[in-house]
């Protein structure tokens, strides 16, 4: 079967471009690897989904549709995320919920999906991409499109498709660290956020002196609050930095036990030390998988810079705006609010017929840092799925569609700071 638009990845960035193609009319099919969408949203365990608002208000488009449809559930499934200069404007979701208001959505968009179909390679004719192959148990499946998408995050299609691709920091190639989030049970969670705020040196010093006792050592770790009473969700950045590559199966395989044993540890430690708020404390579960910051980055026909964002450069063929700050977890600046995301950044030299939205897109590594959170994604897939559908209806790839069509588009779903280009 052939599709108008095929979308390789299920995370923020796939969601909202096979949710924006589909409401365009245009034929299409989500892809996922895992059982489930949402990627770190989900598997993150009540991750702050940041940036899914601006300044409290819609951004629009599928943004508006996600929190629209989370907030229309009866239960108490998510809460607000306050701004604190870095992170913000988003959502803690319970992740079950996530994961129906994706199914949800797509249905609603008449969006076809398929759960456990990692792409594992590419259907090419010279540079033009005409499909993708996954593997499943049955088998490899072939799935043909007349424009694909890739937002599998590690640039899965563009990689088997040949596209010209970096991996990690440009001076020698480490990467930002690994992350198995966790969630905590019987927590006093007021009692531990106000601790965790008045006496930070404090609660560090206390991992740093346990570290010398054989614990395994953490870098950062932050805890959130979560939907559910007495529950906290933990954010760790501390292992595999600079070392671990998210797309080598033996590294991945050293992060899951790594990330296993933060966990353990932490609790140990934060029962023993009767941290205040965690004094009695379980560990509930650890995430799905573990979440990986980055690893493969195509080259665009536009390279994103840290410099784009710190100085807030302008371009004519904006299709996104980014918000937050620069956090690549070992190196964190202020950004330029709003920082203007080029049209081509989503076009990999070498291949054609190929989008790629995410933290895959065309980036130097603290470009890629820069906005990162998952509300960006989504934007950044968001314009991907409305090319893409713009493509496949005029029967043109999207290096020669019009972006003022794009931006127009954009402008008609309410997304705001989107200036057409002339």
């Amino acid at each position: 079967m052939v599709y108008d638009v095929i979308v390789a990845g299920g995370g923020p960035a796939g969601l909202g471009a096979a949710i924006s193609a589909a409401k365009m009319g245009a034929k299409t099919m989500l892809l996922e690897g895992r059982s489930f969408f949402g990627g770190e949203a989900t598997l993150g365990l009540w991750m702050p989904i940041n940036r899914l608002f601006l300044l409290e208000g819609s951004r629009g488009g599928v943004h508006e549709l996600l929190t629209s449809k989370l907030k229309s559930y009866k239960e108490n499934i998510s809460s607000f995320v306050p701004e604190d200069g870095n992170n913000g404007d988003g959502l803690y979701v319970h992740p079950e919920y996530f994961r129906l208001a994706a199914f949800e959505l797509l249905e609603e968009a008449n969006c076809s999906y398929r759960l456990y179909s990692p792409v594992t390679g590419a259907i090419m004719e010279g540079d033009f991409i005409k499909g993708v192959e996954v593997t499943t148990k049955n088998g490899i499946q072939k799935y043909y499109g007349k424009v694909i998408i890739d937002a599998t995050g590690d640039g899965d299609v563009a990689f088997h498709a040949g596209a010209k691709m970096v991996k990690g920091r440009e001076e020698d190639g480490q990467f930002m660290a690994h992350t198995l989030g966790f969630a905590l049970c019987n927590v006093k969670v007021d009692k531990f956020l106000t601790y965790q705020r008045d006496h930070n040196d404090e609660f560090r010093s206390i991992y740093d002196n346990a570290s010398k006792e054989d614990y395994l050592t953490l870098k950062s770790y932050w805890g959130s609050k979560t939907t559910l009473p007495d529950v906290l969700t933990v954010n760790t950045s501390g292992f595999g930095l600079g070392r671990q590559d998210g797309t080598k199966a033996e590294d991945l395989t050293k992060s899951e036990r790594d990330g296993l044993q933060v966990a353990i540890d932490f609790v140990r430690i934060a029962r023993n030390k009767k941290i205040p708020g965690l004094e009695d404390c379980y560990l509930m579960r650890t995430g799905a998988n573990i979440g990986v910051r980055e690893t493969r980055r195509i080259v665009g026909e536009y390279v994103y810079k840290l410099e784009d964002a710190l100085e807030g450069k302008e371009f004519n063929d904006t299709i996104a705006r980014k918000y937050g700050a620069v956090d690549a977890v070992y190196y964190f600046a202020k950004m330029k609010q709003a920082a203007s995301y080029p049209y081509r950044c989503l076009l990999p030299l070498g291949v054609e017929n190929l989008l790629v939205a995410g933290r895959c897109g065309s980036a130097e590594h603290l470009g890629h840092a820069a906005g990162k959170s998952m509300g960006n994604m989504m934007a950044l897939g968001q314009a991907a799925g409305i090319s893409a559908a713009i493509c496949s209806k005029e029967n043109i790839t999207p290096r020669k569609v019009e972006v003022n069509k794009v931006q127009k588009r954009l402008i008609e779903i309410g997304v705001k700071g989107i200036n057409q280009s002339v």
